[in-house]
């Protein structure tokens, strides 16, 4: 039987909303509320029961990860709330060697008690299922707009070639380099969706990755705020103004101007972007 899913692997967009907040009178003020009290998750050892296709060293690796992070709870929440976010690495290390449905269960054991941390063994059961193998991929325009690239150069950019394990990572990989291949033609709001058809039969997935390319942003202003290139003025910019928006100039730009710029600089943290949908411009 085959099974039409969506699956999702991409990062979703946050979206950020403002709140205008009137300001108190002095007179009417509420307290302010009281602090949130948590508790800190230590996780000390993580415990693999039984068989499974994770490899010592894999096995080994997960369970440092797992450790690392440590997590917090209020007095609200069940003690073992945080269990399905501990064991989240184990599950994507099966995904990406293609057992696309295995079963992870994780149980903590309390080893020791703190006033303000308790620290656990989890106990890891795992049921791979069948392995998972990449079948056809297509793309094709998520509206009527005939795609912008040619599909032989979208495939391309996904490192996974049929026949071969289903790896999620590289599904991944792939979907960012797509949303790469449109930001340097302008379509910085093109969205790369890909829905899974399993076949259980043949232990195959086939793809159809629908490109929601919305339109492409040309550059109408650029403006430099506190920034020269040692004394010398401002860097030679990689676009002019009508230019389409290129996003891998942009980030040449700051790999090549990296002695002039602050060392943590990057097109994510220094450039902020006016979009003007209607016009399809940026500023």
């Amino acid at each position: 039987m085959r099974l039409g899913i969506l699956v999702l692997l991409t990062n979703l967009c946050s979206s950020r909303l403002l709140l205008a907040q009137s300001q108190a009178c002095a007179d009417s003020a509420s307290p302010a509320p009281a602090p949130v009290q948590e508790t800190k998750i230590s996780i000390v050892d993580v415990e693999f029961q039984g068989e499974n296709p994770l490899s010592d060293a894999l096995r080994a690796k997960l369970a440092k990860n797992i450790k690392q992070n440590h997590r917090w709870v209020t007095r609200q929440e069940s003690d073992s709330s945080w269990i399905d976010g501990a064991i989240y690495p184990v599950r994507e290390a099966l995904k990406n060697q293609g057992y696309f449905k295995a079963s992870v269960e994780g149980t903590p054991y309390l080893v020791r008690a703190l006033p303000a941390e308790r620290l656990y063994v989890i106990s890891v059961v795992v049921e791979s299922g069948p392995k998972f193998k990449l079948g056809k991929m297509r793309f094709a325009s998520a509206s009527e707009t005939p795609l912008v690239f040619p599909e032989a150069l979208l495939r391309q950019q996904v490192p996974m070639q049929e026949g071969e394990v289903f790896d999620v990572s590289k599904i991944r990989e792939g979907l960012e380099a797509i949303g790469r291949l449109y930001g340097s033609k302008g379509y910085i709001d093109a969205m790369p969706e890909p829905e899974a058809t399993i076949d259980e039969s043949d232990l195959r997935i086939d793809l159809l990755i629908k490109v929601d390319q919305q339109q492409p942003y040309r550059i109408a202003k650029t403006t430099f705020l506190g920034l020269r290139a040692n004394g010398q003025g401002e860097p030679k910019l990689p676009q002019k103004i009508e230019d389409l928006f290129n996003s891998a100039l942009w980030q040449d730009f700051f790999k090549d101007n990296k002695p002039h710029l602050p060392p943590d600089a990057s097109p994510e943290k220094n450039m902020q972007m006016q979009k003007n949908v209607r016009d399809a411009t940026l500023g």
